[in-house]
């Protein structure tokens, strides 16, 4: 078990780098942007980011409600109720995030307005994945681990749509189980979250 863990930090911890050095590419990239006067992608990047930044907020507040409802739904024993509603707590998430980003890098790519491409896709990854890996960092204890996860997740995703779609032109349904795939971790780890004990799990360091 032990070794397993280890396994999943290592790999976590070597994600880490390349998002790192993305997203300090992309300051770079936005401030390029701002030199050569490419104001379409500038700008529309850094609304895309303000807009990200309040739905991630509105977003948790809604997954904390949906948490909660699915609790109180386990404690009067209507448990297909509490799994169902711990299922949306830990899909819902996962699916705005998977689309917001797809639409952020996708609405950067078709403004480059003659920069190039590269450096707008450098710019847009940091706007795409920017409001939840800073989300992430300010959020409380409890929930840090789990929104964590749903920015490594995130990250992977604009991974994945660059590779397929932007790269390869490979098919949208082979983006979509792609992209299935990659959010089976941080849906599972939101669904038991959402049903465990609160008390049990704030003492536990991760």
């Amino acid at each position: 078990m032990k070794l397993g863990s280890d396994a999943v930090g290592t790999v976590l911890g070597l994600l880490t780098i390349p998002m790192a050095l993305l997203s300090i590419g992309s300051v770079g990239a936005g401030l390029a942007l701002a030199v050569r006067q490419d104001w379409p992608p500038l700008v529309f990047g850094i609304a895309a980011f303000l807009i990200g930044w309040v739905l991630v907020h509105l977003l948790e507040r809604l997954v904390i409600a949906t948490d909660d409802a699915a609790a109180l739904a386990l404690a009067h024993g209507r448990r297909p109720l509490a799994h169902a509603t711990a299922f949306v707590s830990g899909a819902l998430p996962i699916l705005v995030i998977f689309a917001a980003e797809i639409a952020c890098l996708q609405g950067l790519m078709d403004r480059t307005a003659g920069a190039p491409g590269w450096l707008v896709w450098l710019w847009g990854y940091g706007v795409a994945t920017g409001p939840w890996t800073l989300f992430a960092e300010r959020v409380s204890r409890f929930r840090r681990s789990l929104v964590g996860i749903r920015a490594y997740a995130g990250h992977v995703t604009v991974w994945l749509f660059s590779l397929l779609i932007l790269g390869l032109h490979a098919s949208p349904l082979l983006l979509v189980a792609t992209l299935l795939a990659n959010a089976f971790i941080p849906v599972t780890v939101g669904l038991l979250l959402a049903l465990a004990d609160r008390e049990a799990i704030a003492n536990v360091r991760v």
